[in-house]
């Protein structure tokens, strides 16, 4: 390696690991920066707004919202004018935040993430929910509750023609939900209260979901300053992240509701009150059932701090108990059976290239790909991973575990969705780590196009077995990059000096 390219190595490797000072600049500078990220972020959610779901859309059903600018969408502009102007709009709402990101590390503070993230989630919070229509599959399973429907055992279509199920994608109406009972009670209840009105149920649930999303700005920049971290970089990671308000604000994916619970969990681990932590954390996996990885850290956190076996092994049965009876009390309490647990793999009857052992599958075999084999071994992979994880609890805390057990259980899923991206990123914003904080970076500008307003998955547009084997080289390509970086951190990090005393010590 020539001394240029070690030099540049080195410099990068500073920059990614976060000891390079920022850098000070002219504050008109920083504030010509901040009003370009306003502008170009709000006219691109203003644009996806009004143009609605008429690009990729999965569905169509009539009166799902209340309004579409019908001169802007895909049947008045033509196919490709629309998608065009759709890229066009996700490319200026990604610069714009990331333009905005630049202004945070030159000084920009938490009120300016907080305006510019408001201000782009206006249009989006009272636009059609785009890039799913699992809005949708929510209120249909709510409403057809109400008509008798086992929502553990038939799917939603079973209620019969009733106006309150249309909206979703097929596949979900015909099979039964994968969710945990709290958060169907949440829909029965919702349905019963605004008498099964399909647009009522939707904006209450955004409702919610924006709440929630709130809930985590104020969490994440409390979690900042308890841990020493800069809370406008944190915001701007959560609050103003493309991913979240896309597919948050937007889509009113439940995800933000487990979320924002499993985020109160953490930070009041941190604050050394787990009892109450890991209750948080079941009732977060009583809307999605991957929240109870919070229990299992905390309390291998809780019982590290004690010294003694014996005092370890109490604490661990304790912590981890109270939050398992806490989630099983919420699940009982709802009265719906426990059949939902045989519905968790329901989500992988979508055969999606973005799930890696669902992409190794159709790669082995595309016309009969061995999915049951495959995926099996990826969740037996993924819960040796999680135990080691678990290990690293005491030298890490609880916040870093916690991001990583979330990567992996994406990584390992049956089925990965753009959504799913914001469980770790949500984390590894708050690792304090530069490496982490890139991977959220990255993991958060690539998600914003890997759907379609209308619920496509982008793929798809490249058919199979391409766009499976391009998931796996871009993840083969990342996890190598990784090792690398990390083979050659201590390298880079020496002085010439301390390269030629190894190189001596060597030799004799």
């Amino acid at each position: 390696m020539t001394p240029d390219v070690r030099s540049a190595a080195r410099r990068l490797w500073t920059l990614v690991e976060g000891g390079e000072a920022p850098v000070a600049v002219d504050p008109r500078q920083r504030t010509r920066a901040l009003v370009g990220a306003a502008v170009a972020g709000t006219l691109a959610t203003t644009y996806l707004a009004l143009a609605g779901t008429g690009v990729g859309r999965n569905v169509a059903a009539r009166d799902l919202w209340f309004f579409q600018v019908e001169a802007i969408t895909r049947s008045e502009l033509g196919g490709r004018p629309a998608l065009l102007l759709l890229g066009v709009a996700l490319v200026l709402l990604t610069g714009a935040w990331l333009c905005l990101g630049w202004a945070v590390r030159h000084g920009a503070g938490t009120r300016a993430v907080a305006v510019l993230g408001g201000l782009w989630s206006l249009p989006l919070t009272i636009g059609i929910p785009l890039f799913s229509p699992d809005a949708y599959i929510y209120t249909a399973v709510g409403v057809s509750m109400q008509h008798g429907v086992d929502p553990y055992t038939e799917g939603a279509q079973a209620a019969g023609d009733v106006p309150g199920i249309r909206g979703g994608e097929e596949i979900w109406l015909e099979n039964p939900s994968p969710y945990s009972p709290p958060f169907l009670r949440l829909l029965d209840l919702l349905a019963r209260v605004f008498d099964e009105d399909v647009r009522a149920i939707v904006v209450a649930l955004r409702v919610l979901t924006v709440l929630a999303w709130i809930g985590l700005a104020v969490l994440v920049v409390r979690i900042a300053r308890l841990s020493g971290f800069d809370p406008a970089r944190t915001l701007w990671l959560v609050v103003a992240n493309p991913l979240f308000l896309l597919h948050g604000v937007s889509g009113v994916h439940n995800d933000v509701l487990m979320l924002v619970f499993l985020l109160a969990g953490v930070w009041l681990a941190l604050l050394r009150r787990p009892y109450l932590a890991v209750a948080l954390c079941a009732l977060g996996a009583g809307v999605k059932v991957m929240a109870l990885a919070g229990v299992a850290v905390i309390a291998v956190d809780a019982a590290w701090r004690h010294a003694r076996l014996a005092d370890r092994i109490r604490v661990l049965v304790q912590v981890g108990g109270t939050g398992l009876a806490v989630f099983v009390a919420a699940a009982s309490a709802c009265g719906l059976g426990w059949a939902w647990v045989g519905n968790i793999d329901v989500p992988g009857l979508a055969i999606e290239p973005l799930s890696p052992p669902t992409a190794l599958a159709v790669l082995i075999d595309a016309d009969d790909p061995p999915l049951d084999p495959v995926r099996t071994a990826a969740l037996a992979v993924g819960a040796l991973v999680c135990l080691a994880l678990l290990t690293r609890v005491p030298q890490w805390g609880v916040l870093r575990p916690t991001a990583w057990i979330l990567v992996t259980i994406v990584l390992t899923g049956s089925a990965v969705w753009p959504w799913y991206l914001m469980w770790p990123v949500l984390l590894l914003a708050l690792t304090g780590i530069r490496v982490d904080r890139w991977l959220a970076i990255v993991a958060s500008a690539a998600g914003s196009f890997l759907v379609l307003p209308g619920g496509q998955a982008t793929l798809q547009r490249l058919g199979r077995p391409l766009a499976d084997a391009l998931v796996l080289v871009v993840l083969v390509a990342a996890g190598a990059a990784a090792l690398w970086l990390r083979a050659r951190r201590t390298v880079w990090a020496q002085t010439p000096v301390e390269r030629h005393s190894r190189a001596r010590n060597s030799a004799t």
